[in-house]
């Protein structure tokens, strides 16, 4: 295990990793006082090392992101409630009406809602992404980190199950009420499936944003890894950087982005490092699960990993997780999501826990190495990557 005190070397200087932690992981939600602060360090940090730094700003609408998961959860908990009451006094087809209009609903806030929000005129924020590209050179690769923080009452960890359970009760509810049309179904099972729906909908109720965690770990060390990245791979001249603003709320700078970065062999978006536990490459998302493949940038991955004796699993997104790599594969760019932890680490995300009492930054060096390595296998194949565009 890397211990504290090591240090990542920066072309003949080094890198103070909890130096560098203490000046990022901060309260920093899009638009606060925090995000100003860590965008300008992050700034002046990639410039002194010789990037030619450009900004993208772009416009959205925070509400969706901070607000869209709890108007799920509410619909779904008055659904939920009202199709479960009806069943129980034996009333199917005003419960299957209700659990329909529930989806649909559902449906419209989660297809329609983004878009709606952020083409009207009001509430809109200004959010900025950061692209430092190698002076006089074209690059190759591209390394992706958010550096906005957010806070939520609820843990990730509990969002994906919630969701699971909302969907398991919602079509429970719904093959109890298509049976009951030809014989009622038990009053108490119709109730005990009611109450899983409805706390599983209270949960999401309760994932609202808020500007309340350093965000230590998601994403303070990314982006101290990218820079630490930035000083081992600027001779190399064939690495550009993307800090992302707005992740936390829709991946909304990812998603500006996208369409307009350089065409590159790959990207490696790198979110959340913790002190302990596998590196997890995290490739294909959505249905079918083809949508996102990068097999040259996996592959390079899990080999610098055996190299450097380090631990690294390939998986997909998981269930209920939003990564920056997914809008940049949609807007035509290769790219994987690299994590590093365990469901201990997805237990203090987005809560106020998520500082430096509960993190020391000993993921940091070793995912420097193993990017810088994967980088190394790329080039030596660049030309059969480059086939992948």
């Amino acid at each position: 295990m890397e211990s504290p005190a090591q240090e990542v070397p920066e072309e003949g200087a080094v890198m103070d990793v909890r130096a560098a932690l203490h000046r990022i992981a901060r309260p920093r939600l899009t638009g606060s006082e925090g995000a100003h602060q860590v965008t300008d360090e992050v700034r002046g940090s990639l410039a002194t090392l010789g990037y030619d730094v450009q900004e993208h700003a772009f416009q959205f609408n925070p509400a969706f992101g901070r607000f869209a998961l709890s108007a799920v959860g509410l619909v779904y908990s008055v659904g939920a409630f009202a199709a479960a009451t009806f069943l129980y006094g034996a009333r199917p087809y005003p419960a299957i009406i209700l659990l329909l209009l529930v989806l649909a609903l559902a449906g419209v806030i989660a297809m329609f809602g983004r878009p709606l929000l952020d083409g009207s005129r009001f509430g809109r924020r200004e959010g900025t992404n950061l692209l430092a590209l190698p002076r006089g050179r074209r690059p190759k690769y591209l390394v992706v980190a958010h550096r906005d923080s957010k806070s939520q009452p609820v843990p990730l960890s509990f969002r994906g199950p919630a969701i699971a359970f909302a969907l398991l009760a919602w079509l429970a509810l719904f093959v109890l009420a298509l049976a009951s049309i030809a014989q009622p179904v038990a009053p108490g099972l119709a109730l005990a499936v009611g109450v899983i729906g409805v706390i599983a909908g209270l949960i999401l109720l309760f994932c609202w944003v808020e500007n309340n965690s350093p965000g230590a770990l998601d994403n303070a060390t990314g982006v101290v890894a990218l820079l630490g990245l930035a000083a081992r791979e600027h001779e190399a001249g064939d690495v550009a950087f993307l800090v992302t603003d707005a992740e936390e709320l829709g991946l909304a700078g990812a998603r500006a982005i996208a369409g307009r970065l350089p065409v590159v062999i790959g990207a490696i978006n790198l979110d959340g490092l913790d002190d302990e536990g596998a590196f997890w490459i995290i490739e294909r998302f959505g249905w079918p699960r083809k949508r996102g493949l990068a097999p040259h940038l996996a592959a390079a991955m899990l080999r610098a990993a055996d190299d450097l004796g380090l631990d690294a699993r390939r998986r997909d997104v998981p269930f209920g997780i939003m990564l920056d790599h997914i809008p940049l594969v949609q807007g035509g760019t290769p790219a994987i999501s690299v994590l590093r932890g365990g469901l201990r680490s997805l237990r203090r995300v987005h809560r106020p826990e998520d500082d430096l009492d509960h993190l020391r930054g000993d993921g940091i060096a070793p995912t420097i190495r193993l990017v810088a390595r994967a980088l190394e296998l790329l080039r030596a194949q660049e030309p059969a990557a480059a086939g992948v565009r």
